[in-house]
């Protein structure tokens, strides 16, 4: 009995590959031992991807972080963790256009995710305020399919009293740019909040009823005055709401 055991852990030893037998898929294995996974919620479907605020499905997927996870492991704050969530996407999205794929490997995907959490212990970020003290916020997503009034809300007196910042539930930052562009507003240097920097978690930490984010986190100390048709739910903070038509 002893002779067979013996026999059969000196096949199976002998048919386990060494080192430089490893595969590119048990290397993935290892990547994903790294433990990344539990800082991100799971992927929404197309059908779920949806704001109820925007009335929009987003058409591109956006990665969502578990920021309660994120604050245990890393002592992230929710504005961190906001930049984090924020700069991830956008460099997830430039890994994806440059590679022409729509696949990540999880090494790379790790590689990128640590890469943003060192730019963020170091304050660096790619949404940065305004340094004007007074800051509009201009709700894109009632005017989405009237873009000659949006261009002429962006451009009116009332909204450049303040630096002009287009917020989006419905399009990320790439998107954003790229709207700007077209509607010849980019010359202004107007800055973009978006889809990506929204999250189910308040600035409690604490789970919310929808995609969620607190202007006074990311603007602090600003004078800041929101445009748009109606107010949104889904903005937190304290500012001053102006309706447009």
């Amino acid at each position: 009995m002893n002779f067979w055991i013996l026999l059969s852990f000196i096949l199976v030893s002998c048919s386990t590959p060494g080192p430089e037998m490893v595969k590119e898929e048990r290397l993935e294995g290892i990547y994903r031992s790294s433990g990344i996974e539990q800082f991100f919620l799971v992927d929404l479907p197309y059908w779920a991807n949806f704001s109820r605020a925007g009335q929009c499905h987003r058409q591109n997927n956006i990665r969502y972080l578990h920021f309660e996870n994120l604050n245990k492991s890393y002592s992230l704050n929710y504005s961190q963790i906001i930049h984090l969530q924020h700069m991830f996407n956008r460099k997830l999205y430039a890994y994806k256009t440059s590679s022409s794929s729509n696949e990540i490997p999880f090494k790379d995907e790790s590689f990128v995710f640590y890469n943003v959490y060192q730019q963020v212990l170091g304050a660096s970020y790619d949404f940065t305020p305004p340094k004007f003290k007074k800051v509009s916020i201009v709700w894109i997503d009632p005017f989405l399919k009237d873009q000659k009034k949006l261009k002429r809300i962006i451009n009116s007196d009332k909204v450049l009293e303040g630096h002009p910042i287009l917020l989006s539930h419905c399009l990320t930052s790439y998107q954003l740019e790229e709207l700007a562009q077209k509607l010849e507003v980019d010359k202004l240097g107007v800055k973009f909040i978006s889809a990506d920097m929204l999250s189910i978690y308040n600035s409690e930490l604490s789970k919310d009823f929808d995609f969620v984010l607190n202007l006074n986190e990311i603007l602090k100390d600003k004078d800041i005055k929101f445009f748009s048709s109606q107010p949104s739910s889904s903005v937190r903070g304290d500012f001053d709401f102006v309706e447009v038509k």
